[in-house]
């Protein structure tokens, strides 16, 4: 019994060290400290996530003038004979339609319609010694190709595509025209452009 007692002195020792210890009660008024300090950071990082409050910058003024609304060409009428006296006082020979077989060299003008509608079309000739004016053709059907013979000079043009869903008004840019060529002039939705050969 002597050599049992140490042992079970001993056994008991280490069950008391390993045995729980008692757990501590935590203090309310440092669980709510706590809780108010967390509840304070989390809304302190919410604050400084939204984004802040900027105004607006104003909105940019327009200093280009707006584009003139899109005209209804009207079909050509040539007059009969050439511009008179009253034409001219009127606003000139040239505020007018060119008169019809004008004088002076020719060239030969392909009007090349690329879009799906029909278009009105009219070209304005800058003044020459021989003409100037407004030259207007019929409507040129969708896909079409349309070629006249007009006299040498430098051109304006202007097009409207009758197209009801996408209806465009195009002018410019301006073309001179001289010498035997056949120009081209493409007309298509984005704009107009002249093709030399």
């Amino acid at each position: 019994m002597k050599k049992v007692l140490p042992l079970l002195l001993t056994l008991g020792l280490f069950l008391a060290a390993c045995g729980p210890k008692g757990t501590p009660t935590p203090d309310p008024a440092q669980v709510m400290q706590t809780a108010v300090a967390l509840a304070m950071t989390i809304s302190a990082q919410t604050q400084a996530a939204m984004p802040t409050n900027t105004p607006l910058p104003p909105p940019p003024t327009n200093t280009l003038p707006p584009p003139p609304s899109p005209t209804q060409f009207a079909l050509p009428t040539f007059p009969a004979a050439q511009p008179t006296a009253t034409t001219a006082a009127s606003g000139g020979a040239c505020n007018s339609l060119m008169a019809p077989n004008p004088g002076g060299p020719q060239i030969y003008l392909m009007i090349d319609n690329q879009t799906k509608a029909s278009l009105s079309f009219s070209l304005y000739l800058n003044e020459t010694p021989f003409a100037c004016g407004f030259v207007r053709l019929p409507a040129i059907g969708a896909n079409a190709n349309v070629g006249v013979h007009i006299p040498s000079g430098c051109y304006w043009p202007s097009a409207y595509i009758n197209d009801p869903k996408k209806p465009r008004a195009h002018e410019g840019p301006l073309g001179c025209l001289n010498g035997d060529d056949k120009i081209t002039l493409v007309i298509t939705y984005e704009g107009m452009r002249w093709v030399w050969p």
